[in-house]
């Protein structure tokens, strides 16, 4: 009688675990992937809108980081020499600021109507600095010349190119010049001002060719009047030199600035000379 062969126990197949492993690295390298493409689609999309402009201030989103407001007091012409010298200074100024800076200009006028921000943009990205995943920086280039450096080289001309006035109300100007200038209050670096003049404030309010200085100012409320608006903005003065018998006394002077803009709660001004000789 043949002897009754067992059957050989089946082996596990290794194939179907392979499989196993191999869909699950499958499905892993899908979801990594998905995952990614996801994550592409949402930094994209804040940096789209990150890049967003204002077509009218030229600002990004949010505003503008920090701020540069320049008071020009013209109402006594400059020189060649210190137009010149003036020009090179601010445009140092705003060649050193970094993007999203804005930048506004007034002018010290008589005319109530000429106050405020005669411009007032922040300063774009340029072509060197354009981001290649969303900007093209050709185009960037392009707007940079024609919507800031163009209008601020303009707006400088036709200031200095202005004639003579009879008064120099500087305060007023300069409070009307920072109500004007889009977000100043906002912005979250520095906020800075450059005031070129020689200081000599006259106008119906205050002047220092009738010899008021603070005290009088304070007698007639006027210290009760500022907008204390300044805190922690950091005053450069560039001083316009001016010589004579009937200029104000110093005294009147530095008093006076003192105490403004310790009460408008700015930092101590540096003063600087713009010169002229």
């Amino acid at each position: 009688m043949a002897r009754q062969r067992s059957k050989p126990s089946r082996r596990k197949s290794g194939r179907r675990r392979g499989n196993g492993d191999n869909n699950t690295l499958w499905y892993f390298a899908i979801a990594v992937c998905l995952g990614l493409v996801i994550g592409v689609a949402i930094v994209s999309q804040r940096l789209i809108t990150a890049g967003h402009v204002d077509d009218k201030t030229l600002c990004h989103s949010g505003g503008p980081l920090n701020a540069t407001v320049i008071l020009l007091d013209l109402t006594d012409p400059l020189s060649a020499t210190q137009q010149a010298r003036l020009k090179s200074i601010l445009g140092n100024e705003v060649a050193g600021s970094s993007v999203d800076t804005m930048i506004a200009i007034g002018v010290v006028s008589e005319d109530p109507a000429k106050w405020g921000a005669r411009f007032a943009k922040c300063k774009p990205a340029t072509g060197e600095d354009a981001n290649g995943l969303y900007e093209n920086p050709t185009i960037i280039a392009e707007r940079y010349t024609r919507e800031f450096t163009f209008p601020i080289q303009n707006t400088l001309h036709s200031m200095l190119t202005g004639e003579s006035e009879n008064q120099s109300p500087i305060m007023e100007a300069l409070q009307s010049l920072i109500s004007e200038t889009p977000d100043f209050s906002k912005a979250m670096g520095h906020r800075k001002i450059i005031i070129v003049s020689d200081m000599l404030q006259h106008s119906d309010n205050l002047s220092f060719y009738r010899g008021q200085g603070w005290d009088f100012f304070a007698k007639q409320n006027g210290s009760q009047r500022l907008a204390g608006n300044l805190s922690g903005v950091i005053v450069e003065i560039l001083r316009i030199p001016r010589t004579g018998g009937k200029t104000p006394s110093a005294e009147i002077t530095e008093d006076f600035w003192a105490r403004y803009f310790d009460r408008q709660g700015s930092r101590p001004p540096s003063v600087s000379s713009l010169g002229d000789l």
